[in-house]
């Protein structure tokens, strides 16, 4: 089935784009911030709702529960393969166990950063294009004092400077590297392997923010040999409020113990029901991996409908996604540049490449009233995508200035503006957005 069928095929799986307003049909770019939900992961959880709609976990052995517990731990008897194991084999972990539930990908981050058993002296080593999910955790351990925080600059062609990462390393006592492996702001992917393959050697654990990789990139935890990878799954036509932390059974444990038994095994942040084993009125043990992760009532339909996501994304394949996104984005930037080029008042952030940044095509404007060109597209033409820092204040603020989105003269005003695609997008759909855009631009008298 060539391009063109396929996804016009999928794209009858998304109720939302089947919709119209003012009698146009939604152009929805603003996929890296969510993408769209098929039809078979609203039916998974609605069957939720519906269904059994009762708690699961060791809590409750009754006909709703045991529903709930075969859907997202499995039952090999009934044929039920459960998303946990579902998210296991995706990413090829060893066990199920490394596989924990959270709320999304700032959850399972701030879980490392909360129970990672600092020493004096350590670093940590980010990105300088961190989304805040991946800075902020660490910037509150360094004001504590428990930790100082490092970056690596971009390399003059905006790709990875692994020279840089290496004296990093080198010269500082890095405890743990932490870095988004796709750059929400320009779509760029780290070239994890050898990044891990260093911080190993000086030895470093690493955790990799997956968020905006998981949709389109076919990871392999097991070849990576990451310690820890962390991703939502509303980023994956998943539901919303669903998120994984995978870590190595090592750094996570493999037995009931206290919180503070082990230097190398992350300790829990939250604890309370789900968690324990066992407590007296002085003392409480916990249990194995996942569960004492996973505090409270879960999210059981998200849960469930996780497995599903993941279904229907394996069932398109990956490669076809990817090839997708990078065609459409490939299509994008080239009429982008040749209508407009890459001019002191329109830029493209990342590199030049438009397949160093998948899905992802950010651009900055410089001239005077450049804010509101977001709602203009969306009045207009329904036309999705997302203005402003997308969670990346730290990196804008240090390109433009601090203060650069209050500017006090009007020859000084910016705006940022990022088209984030996905596979049921479409080349028709870029016309449209480009046609529009031209429009807009004509009328501010940009050009």
């Amino acid at each position: 089935m060539d391009t063109e069928k396929w996804v016009e095929k999928a794209r009858k799986d998304f109720p939302a784009l089947q919709q119209k307003r003012y009698g146009k049909p939604p152009i929805y770019f603003d996929n890296a911030c969510t993408t769209l939900v098929p039809q078979s992961v609203i039916d998974a959880m609605n069957e939720y709702y519906q269904g059994f709609p009762g708690c699961a976990g060791a809590r409750s052995r009754h006909w709703f529960a045991q529903e709930v517990n075969d859907r997202i731990e499995g039952n090999e008897e009934k044929g039920i393969e459960g998303s946990r194991r579902l998210i296991q084999e995706f990413i090829n972990a060893k066990s199920e166990k490394e596989i924990v539930f959270t709320q999304n990908t700032s959850h399972a981050i701030n879980i490392i950063a909360l129970g990672f058993k600092f020493k004096p002296g350590d670093v940590v080593l980010l990105t300088d294009k961190e989304h805040n999910s991946n800075l902020l955790p660490w910037l509150r351990l360094q004001k504590k004092g428990l930790i100082k925080v490092e970056h690596i600059d971009t390399n003059d062609n905006e790709t990875f400077n692994l020279d840089a990462l290496k004296q990093k390393l080198t010269n500082n006592k890095v405890a743990l590297v932490s870095m988004a492996y796709t750059s929400n702001l320009t779509g760029y992917t780290i070239p994890a392997e050898e990044i891990i393959k260093l911080a190993h050697a000086h030895g470093a654990r690493v955790l990799l923010d997956a968020a905006q990789t998981m949709s389109h990139r076919k990871i392999d935890v097991y070849k990576l040999d990451v310690d820890f990878l962390a991703f939502s799954i509303h980023k994956m036509c998943g539901p919303r409020g669903v998120g994984v932390l995978y870590g190595k059974q090592a750094y996570l444990g493999q037995a009931l113990h206290e919180e503070d038994e082990a230097d190398d095994v992350i300790a829990p942040t939250l604890l309370g029901g789900g968690t324990v084993g066992d407590t007296t009125y002085q003392s409480y043990s916990l249990l194995e991996p996942p569960e004492r992760f996973e505090i409270g009532i879960q999210n059981y339909p998200g849960q469930i409908a996780a497995g599903t996501a993941l279904n229907y994304l394996s069932q398109i394949g990956m490669e076809k996604i990817s090839g997708q996104m990078n065609q459409l984005n490939d299509f994008l930037t080239k009429e982008l540049l040749k209508r407009y080029g890459d001019t002191r008042w329109f830029h493209i952030l990342g590199p030049k490449d438009a397949r160093q940044r998948g899905g992802i095509l950010t651009f900055d404007i410089k001239r005077p009233n450049a804010v509101g060109i977001a709602e203009e597209l969306s009045d207009r033409g329904n036309i999705m995508i997302r203005d402003g820092v997308f969670c990346v204040h730290s990196y804008l603020n240090y390109k433009f200035g601090e203060g650069w989105l209050r500017p006090k003269l009007p020859s000084e005003h910016r705006m940022t503006y990022r088209v984030s695609l996905y596979f049921y997008n479409t080349i028709e759909e870029c016309r449209v957005f480009l046609d529009i855009l031209q429009a807009i631009f004509e009328e501010r008298s940009y050009i």
